[in-house]
């Protein structure tokens, strides 16, 4: 018999998010509202044209995430970047809290993990899409990469039948017909090709210089390539690629809301080389709509 309490918790999630959403100045006043792009460039695609009507009469939908964090409960990576407006516990130092944090990976151990109940909840509360977190900013992977053992199949999970999470989440929602989503961070701090240990790591951004070293922040967009291309070619049918991390993005596309933000800013650009991997992933999955958070057009 299917636990109520999953649905039960959906209903709950769907009146809050159906309240919220006329509620945008409580977000405005915390400084998390991002504004709406000013400029809205249409497709050309067919293929994606098609698509977004459909997705606008999706509605309702549900955004994931999941990963190490969830072993202590606490926020998503945030806590090991090293910026004044984080909090950590007293009495242990940054770099012990990395380590310790990095290490949640070895105790990560999901074992009821059942996608099926989790899609037919969500599905009961009357949601259409889902966007999963394939990774998040700390590196760690909800997928079977092959780019980095810094995953959930490299761990006490990696002998269950389910161990590659992301997959069989998506074939979860696949089979009550919801739009499928997958986010991915594009920064990932756990890679010595993004946060490079011969530095410290000051704040969310690349910790070295690009423009001093080329030849590593070409190493990490052919990381980055390599990741979006197996979750492209490997997981089925993919409707959205949900990209995060804005401030990894063209030096030229930083703009007074960017500043906004507060955050530290690097003299140099984070291209990602993003023409590179729409292109691979438009021949991958026609069709599929982009979401590349606050970098717009």
């Amino acid at each position: 018999m299917r636990d109520l309490s999953y649905s039960k918790f959906f209903y709950v999630l769907a009146v809050l998010l159906c309240s919220l959403a006329g509620s945008n100045s409580l977000f405005a006043q915390g400084g998390n509202l991002h504004e709406q792009s000013k400029i809205y460039q249409a497709p050309i695609d067919p293929q994606v044209k098609e698509k977004l009507a459909v997705w606008g009469d999706q509605k309702f939908g549900m955004l994931i995430h999941w990963g190490v964090y969830a072993v202590p409960g606490i926020i998503e990576s945030w806590q090991i970047c090293s910026e004044p407006w984080l909090e950590r516990p007293e009495g242990i130092s940054y770099n012990d809290y990395k380590k310790w944090y990095w290490n949640l990976s070895s105790v990560f151990n999901p074992v009821n993990f059942d996608p099926d109940q989790w899609a037919e909840a969500a599905a009961d509360a009357g949601m259409k899409y889902v966007v999963f977190t394939t990774k998040h900013h700390d590196g760690f992977n909800m997928f079977d990469t092959q780019q980095t053992d810094y995953k959930i199949t490299n761990g006490p999970f990696k002998n269950h039948p389910k161990a590659n999470v992301a997959k069989y989440v998506f074939e979860a929602f696949r089979k009550k017909d919801f739009m499928i989503g997958a986010y991915f961070s594009k920064p990932d701090w756990h890679s010595q090709d993004f946060w490079w240990d011969k530095y410290a790591t000051p704040d969310r951004n690349v910790n070295y210089d690009i423009r001093k070293y080329p030849e590593k922040w070409k190493s990490f967009q052919d990381f980055t390539f390599n990741q979006i291309s197996e979750l492209m070619h490997d997981y089925g049918s993919i409707d959205i690629l949900w990209l995060d991390g804005g401030w990894v993005r063209p030096r030229e596309t930083v703009t007074d809301e960017v500043r906004a933000w507060g955050a530290p800013i690097p003299e140099f650009s984070q291209e990602i080389d993003m023409p590179r991997i729409a292109k691979m992933a438009r021949e991958a999955q026609p069709g599929i709509i982009f979401a590349d958070r606050t970098v717009h057009g």
